[in-house]
């Protein structure tokens, strides 16, 4: 949480950094989804209690992420002090209230990490985060990898940064 600390006032107000960063290292949704993402979808995700039935396209139907109720206030907390109106994004620039950009939220990112003695952060790492995480918690690599997208579960292992798990070898001794 140094990370949150150390977010600035830039191209979003202070609580919208910070509801951006949790959203994403607690939801694992692609950056260009989350600098998308409407009033009324956050809602929508707030009300249904998961993810899943806000990017069922993207998503394994089955798999259900259900974000903590902290960040649901936090979120709901932020639209109303926005003033935000169902249709508009979540995540605005502060000087033109359109979407973010790719380059914009990377900088609130990568100078927040800095600031925080971080290297190597970029928008990808908060994914990441979330698949680390997930995985820490005894979530099996293959959902994991279903979520995420990837095609094999050493893409998902070395995305996380755990290919050595890779390669330990699994005996398997059967006996019939």
């Amino acid at each position: 949480m140094i990370l949150i600390k150390c977010m600035t006032r830039s191209k979003l107000d202070l609580i919208g950094i910070i509801c951006f960063f949790k959203l994403a290292i607690h939801s694992g949704m692609k950056i260009t989804e989350l600098l998308t993402i409407t009033v009324e979808d956050t809602k929508r995700l707030i009300e249904k209690g998961t993810l899943s039935e806000l990017c069922k396209a993207h998503y394994h139907s089955l798999i259900k992420i259900r974000l903590p109720e902290t960040l649901s206030n936090e979120l709901l907390h932020y639209i109303e002090n926005k003033s935000l109106s169902n249709e508009d994004v979540l995540f605005q620039s502060l000087r033109t209230n359109q979407v973010l950009s790719r380059q914009q939220a990377y900088r609130i990112i990568h100078q927040a990490a800095i600031k925080a003695g971080i290297e190597n952060v970029g928008l990808t790492t908060l994914r990441k985060t979330f698949a680390y995480h997930a995985y820490q918690k005894g979530i099996p690599i293959p959902v994991i990898q279903k979520y995420l997208g990837h095609q094999s579960a050493i893409e998902t292992l070395n995305f996380i940064g755990l290919e050595n798990e890779c390669e330990h070898s699994i005996y398997i001794s059967l006996q019939l």
